[in-house]
């Protein structure tokens, strides 16, 4: 199987998370649900500008497709190293992702760790299928321990 079919899977399997969490989240609070939703809106392009727009590969060379083809819609970056602003473009935004919904979680166990579950086989994905053919010589996260 190609690159780009392990990274749809593994794009799946990341934003099946935030669906389990954003379904926790608006059983028990509509406002909170709506929170968590701009902070998915916010987060995504946030971490696809910061971390994806200095990728070089792009269209049908990145691993997971879409945000390949997103990143065309925002300003063009050089494709030179990660500065520490770029880290947390992707870190804190990453982290607004898995942190806001965990107290919704934790209260339904099973949700919790389906949560856990997906976002755990998405990084496995990511880091077994779709890494190691990655022409992006500059990712800090990835390059020197794949």
């Amino acid at each position: 199987m190609n690159r780009q079919f392990h990274g749809v899977v593994s794009l799946l399997l990341v934003f099946g998370p935030l669906i389990v969490g954003f379904v926790s989240v608006i059983r028990e609070s509509t406002a909170m649900g709506v929170v968590y939703l701009v902070i998915i809106l916010i987060s995504l392009p946030t971490i696809i500008f910061a971390f994806c727009s200095k990728c070089p590969c792009e269209g049908d060379r990145c691993g997971h497709v879409l945000p390949g083809l997103f990143k065309r819609l925002l300003p063009k970056r050089d494709h030179d190293d990660y500065t520490h602003l770029d880290l947390a473009g992707l870190l804190l935004p990453f982290l607004a992702l898995i942190a806001f919904p965990q107290w919704w979680l934790w209260k339904t166990g099973a949700l919790f760790g389906l949560f856990w579950v997906l976002l755990g086989a998405g990084v496995v994905e990511i880091r077994r299928y779709v890494c190691p053919d990655c022409t992006n010589k500059s990712c800090p996260i990835w390059t020197d321990s794949v």
